[in-house]
């Protein structure tokens, strides 16, 4: 047996000894607190805390019991590598990296200082030899107030194997661990405040960047900027933990967030913006990174490899979060100089890039459809294709979650609008997800206990959206299978769903286009208005009131439907002719009302706005009020006269006649009476009786037969 001195005293312990001890006499709360900073991406469901593994990542591999009064308190499974943990020093030696006599020190006020510790030789668990101010290091770095003077230095350590040599994580970068230490104290030892890094130089500068860890900001300082990290990185500042910190060195200054290229940075940089915040900062800033970098790049990455660190700084479109200060200057009018940035369209007049948008329509319209449509033309590359009525006029990347048509669906409806195998020539990518074949739907927003936020599933996708280059469009089909909350009655879920939306938007720069559903209407409801489907859009005005443009569809009611086919001259059937317009825009927009008929071949809604445009354009219009007029002064002259409605001569049945002219087929009793109307007003005929008892029905011209009572019938039953 080897005794390792740690005091003083006299009397010793085992090692198994002290690890009992540290769990029966730290608190219980204490430990719970612990082990949700020691890991937190970790998830508490009850009276479990789940975690992916002891590196830290989200998941629900690793349950661990944190019932107090259980007896398997802090311990548990990890039911995907078969690794045990075994209360709270397990915890934090493999969370952590931290050497029991590390751990010892850390819980010294619950457990004393009364015996000293013994290892047992040989041990069951070998432990290293803990580290202190003798232990060789690899970096040193200083933390120091504001008139120059040590507070605390923190060292790095590379993990090395058997030979010495540097052992990689999994992202092929050595693994490190870091100590404090603070005064004289000979083992490591945070202080009892912890300071920001270089604050010095944040009491002389004006704009302060804050990195993850010294050596990032080590970088950015030797390149003259002035950069700041918090002590002991992503595992150490939590919002427990956050009283232990001080950022008062911050106040009136601009801070810049540049958070490492992953989860756990974001998160750090989202709780520092609100303790910047909170110390009277300025303002505060947070860069979104470059898309395609790789996980966990960061500020050294981005300098190792040339990256223009200036023009990233500089560039405004970069920050996605700021916090509002009504007293920087920064909101003044003035700042809006030079030409405006030009608004940009997806599809021209109709829907902007780069904003949250709403498809709204009811079921069985054909939404996804339209939107595969209008993919396949974003990605394709083609010039001059229509999509809801517009030209689309960006090209890029595209992803379509669809959490209702399977794999078959979708390849059905390709084939339906690709039957050229265009698709395999497109200039950029169309990236389908059909979540009924990969394991079914994932909520992007979700109500946990009352509280609103993604899901672990979301963000670990979205990460992957965001290193997608050139990324135009994301589709999601439909909004309620993506939302776990009340957005149909809760303005709260609304708003936060449409501002989650939007910094979507701002942070991939692409539209997000949900498609969703209107509010069932009785079947003798008609909508004539834009208006009226805007109102109809279901859930809470906050879902349209939140989004930057919003378009309904609404079917036609039997009657018109019919009618349109018919001037069409094609086949009408129930759904098939349908009203379009944009509702909803905060910018210029085409608020035209646009007509579809679905194209009963690949079941797409077509835009045929300009075919009845045209036909009832006025050149259309004049000629066919010029055959009508030829029509009726003929039929006149010839004693076969027409009247316009009813009976055997009206302008409807006599359209079988062999002299009626083709222009006026297919026309309805609607169309027909309007430009008899119109020749009337014009002066050009008139209607007329042949007896005093008879009425006035008969068409005829006003220098014709019947304006001089000398008309005779030759033909037709009704001509007396």
């Amino acid at each position: 047996m080897r005794i390792l001195p740690f005091d003083n005293t006299k009397s010793s312990m085992s090692a198994s000894e002290l690890v009992e001890e540290i769990s029966n006499k730290v608190p219980r709360q204490v430990q719970i607190d612990v082990l949700r900073e020691t890991f937190p991406q970790g998830k508490v469901t009850g009276d479990l805390f789940t975690i992916g593994s002891t590196s830290g990542e989200s998941g629900k591999s690793l349950k661990i019991d944190i019932n107090p009064r259980s007896p398997y308190f802090m311990k548990g499974q990890d039911f995907n590598g078969g690794v045990g943990i075994g209360g709270i020093v397990k915890i934090l030696m493999e969370g952590r990296g931290l050497r029991l006599p590390e751990i010892k020190e850390m819980f010294s006020e619950y457990i004393g200082e009364t015996r000293k510790f013994v290892r047992d030789e040989p041990p069951q668990n070998p432990i290293k030899v803990q580290i202190n101010r003798q232990t060789p290091y690899d970096s040193e770095y200083f933390y120091k107030n504001s008139e120059g003077t040590v507070i605390c230095s923190v060292r790095k350590y590379l993990v090395r194997d058997g030979s010495g040599a540097p052992v990689l994580d999994t992202h092929g970068k050595p693994k490190k661990e870091f100590r404090q230490f603070t005064g004289d104290h000979p083992y490591p030892r945070m202080p009892d405040v912890r300071p920001l890094y270089n604050i010095p130089n944040i009491l002389a500068s004006d704009t302060v960047i804050w990195v993850e860890g010294e050596k990032c900001a080590d970088a950015l300082n030797n390149l003259g900027y002035t950069a700041t990290c918090t002590m002991g990185g992503a595992g150490m500042l939590t919002k427990k933990s956050a009283s232990q910190y001080d950022f008062s060195p911050l106040q009136g200054k601009e801070l810049i967030l540049w958070a490492d290229n992953d989860n756990a940075g974001k998160k750090l940089a989202e709780l520092v913006q609100e303790l910047a915040l909170n110390a009277n900062a300025k303002s505060v800033k947070m860069l979104t990174l470059p898309r395609g970098k790789p996980e966990r790049w960061d500020v050294a990455d981005a300098i190792s490899e040339g990256f223009d660190i200036n023009e990233f700084l500089n560039t405004t479109s970069n920050f996605t979060r700021q916090n509002i200060n009504l007293l920087d200057d920064s909101l003044l009018i003035s700042r809006f100089v030079g030409t405006a940035p030009e608004q940009k369209f997806i599809v021209e007049g109709t829907f902007p890039l780069g904003v949250p948008i709403i498809l709204s329509a009811a079921g069985d319209a054909g939404k996804g459809m339209l939107t595969l449509d209008l993919a396949m033309k974003i990605t394709g590359g083609f010039p001059m294709r229509n999509s809801f009525g517009g030209n689309v006029t960006e090209f890029g990347n595209v992803v379509i979650f669809t959490a209702e048509d399977d794999e078959a669906e979708m390849h059905r409806r390709i084939e339906r609008l690709d039957p050229n195998n265009e698709r395999f020539e497109y200039e950029n990518e169309l990236r389908i997800v059909s979540l009924p074949n990969v394991g079914g739907v994932f909520p992007v927003l979700q109500s946990v206990h009352g509280e609103l936020t993604t899901s672990a599933e979301f963000e670990r996708i979205y990460e992957q959206i965001l290193q997608i280059n050139n990324l135009k469009l994301i589709i999601f089909d439909p909004l309620a299978s993506f939302v776990h909350a009340d957005v149909n009655s809760d303005p709260a879920s609304g708003a936060a769903l449409t501002g989650l939306m939007s910094k979507i938007c701002s942070e991939t720069g692409a539209s997000v286009m949900m498609c969703h559903h209107m509010t069932k209407v009785k079947d003798d409801t008609v909508i004539s208005t834009p208006e009226q489907a805007r109102n109809l859009i279901r859930g809470t005005s906050a879902i349209v009131d939140g989004v930057r443009c919003a378009f309904a569809l609404w079917q036609l009611d039997e009657n018109t439907a019919k009618r349109q086919c018919k001037e069409l001259n094609i086949e009408y059937q129930r759904n098939r002719c349908f009203d379009g317009a944009v509702v909803k825009s905060n910018g210029p927009a085409k608020r035209q009302i646009r007509k579809f008929v679905r194209d009963l071949n690949t079941g797409l809604l077509v835009d045929k706005t300009e075919d009845i445009i045209q036909l009832n354009s006025g050149s259309n219009r004049d000629l066919r009020k010029s055959a009508l007029y030829e029509w009726i002064s003929r039929c006149e002259r010839e004693g076969r006269a027409l009247c316009q409605q009813g009976g055997a001569d009206s302008l409807t049945n006599r359209m079988s006649d062999a002299d009626a002219p083709d222009i006026l087929a297919n026309l309805s009793q609607r169309v027909l009476d309007g430009i008899v109307r119109e020749l009337i007003t014009e002066g050009r005929i008139d209607k007329f009786s042949f007896s005093t008892a008879g009425g006035r029905k008969w068409l005829g011209t006003m220098s014709g037969l019947m304006s001089r009572g000398e008309y005779e019938a030759t033909t037709a039953t009704d001509n007396v």
